[in-house]
Order: structure tokens, then C-alpha cells, then sequence
């Protein structure tokens, strides 16, 4: 069974969220701006989970392939496109060997999966492979030294079976050992996590920060080209 399996479910249940859905958006922004994607262009979500990113992905006019080791989670996937009326291509597949010959997409992508996975090295050099010159390799990762970072441990320590307990959570100095390339990195989600809050507020004190790219920040979004 895949670590995912147990928690499909209730996964999307923090996308319902008014928090969950401002993390979501503040995240989706900081992945388009360097991803760049074009409509029509291919791309690979890799983690693609129930289908979050890969569905926007693809009503943004993307061809879009998805991939996950969790059979339940791609049920639930499958389920929204359709759902949507879209046509995505979902296979569940290992990301440290990925099912797919060299050059065959445009774009790859990865959020909030690499933490989980047992050799990110190696799924990183695979996406590249994948990857078509001058494609771009997209991912998102959460942060260890903030606010977000924290409430993650805790919650790890506190339930044994918290979906945080085999997370690793990356900090910026990591950010150097994933792929030796040069990287564009941008820095977000500076806004705690509040139950209660005002939406205007958030985003003013978000895109504040982001102007800086300040410490603190809850979630980096990095980008490397291939030659």
C-alpha cells in the first residue's frame, strides 16, 4: 500500500477550507509565474495526488500527464476531470523510473511531493530526462523554517499518523543538493496558519513579503531549464 492511500479520503477536505483554499492560490501563483506554461504545451505532474494541479493545469489548456503511486488517490482524480469534462492522462507509476521516453514533454512539474519521496535526486534526473530541450522542471516544496514548518512537526510528533510523518521539509541551504544546475527560486506563503482571518489582510501581508522575499517563508517554488 502506498503512504498516500490512507489519506485519500479526506484529502481535499483542506482545499475546502478558507485557509486551505487561500494556501492553494497563494502557492498556484508562485508555480505559474515560473513555470510560464503555455496552452497546448505537454506536461507531467508528477505526485499528481487527486488530481489538484493537474486538473488547473489542464483547464489551462495543457496537455496533461499525471502520475502517482496511490491507486485511491487517482481514483478520486480521475473522478474530478471527468467530472470537469477533461481529458488528462493518468498512470500510476514510480517517479524514480519514470515510464516515459527521453525529451517527451515540455513541462514537468512537482508540488508538495518531493518531500515524500524516498530519493528526490534521482526523481529530479529523471524529470529532467523526460524533459525536452529547453523545457522547464517546476517544483514546490514545504519549507522547515517557518511558521508552516512548524505546525507540520508538531503535527508529525503528535500523531503517528499524521500524512507529515515521512515528509522531509526542505531549508533554503538543501534547496543547493537537489540537482546540481543553477535554479530561479521564489519564496512564499508567509502568512500563518489562522483558522480565522481576513482574505485582504493576508494577501496584502503575503505580497509584502514576497516583494522581499523575506525568511520565513512557508513553501519555496523553484525552477531549472534544460539546455
Amino acid at each position: 500500500m502506498a503512504w498516500f492511500d490512507r489519506f485519500a479520503k479526506n484529502y481535499d477536505s483542506w482545499y475546502e477550507t478558507k485557509l486551505g483554499r487561500f494556501v492553494d492560490e497563494v502557492e498556484k501563483r508562485l508555480i505559474a509565474e515560473l513555470a510560464n506554461f503555455q496552452s497546448g504545451e505537454k506536461v507531467l505532474d508528477i505526485g499528481a495526488g487527486t488530481g489538484n494541479y493537474s486538473i488547473w493545469l489542464a483547464k489551462k489548456g495543457l496537455h496533461v500527464t499525471a502520475i502517482d503511486q496511490s491507486t485511491p488517490m487517482m481514483e478520486l482524480a480521475k473522478k474530478k476531470a471527468y467530472k470537469e469534462g477533461l481529458r488528462i492522462d493518468w498512470e500510476i507509476a514510480d517517479a524514480h523510473s519514470l515510464p516515459f521516453s527521453d525529451e517527451s514533454f515540455d513541462l514537468v512539474i512537482s508540488v508538495t511531493a518531493i518531500e515524500f519521496m524516498e530519493h528526490p535526486d534521482t526523481v529530479l534526473k529523471e524529470a529532467m530526462r523526460v524533459l525536452r530541450p529547453k523545457g522547464r522542471l517546476v517544483i514546490g516544496l514545504l519549507t522547515k523554517d517557518s511558521d508552516w514548518g512548524e505546525l507540520y512537526q508538531k503535527n508529525s510528533q503528535k500523531d503517528s499518523d499524521s500524512v507529515f510523518k515521512k515528509a522531509h521539509l526542505y531549508t533554503e541551504q538543501e534547496l543547493f543538493q537537489l540537482l546540481p544546475q543553477t535554479f530561479k527560486l521564489k519564496k512564499g506563503l508567509y502568512f500563518p496558519p489562522q483558522k480565522e482571518f481576513d482574505i485582504k489582510a493576508a494577501w496584502n501581508i503575503e505580497i509584502a513579503k514576497q516583494r522581499e522575499q523575506a525568511i520565513r517563508a512557508g513553501f519555496f517554488a523553484l525552477r531549472w531549464d534544460k539546455e
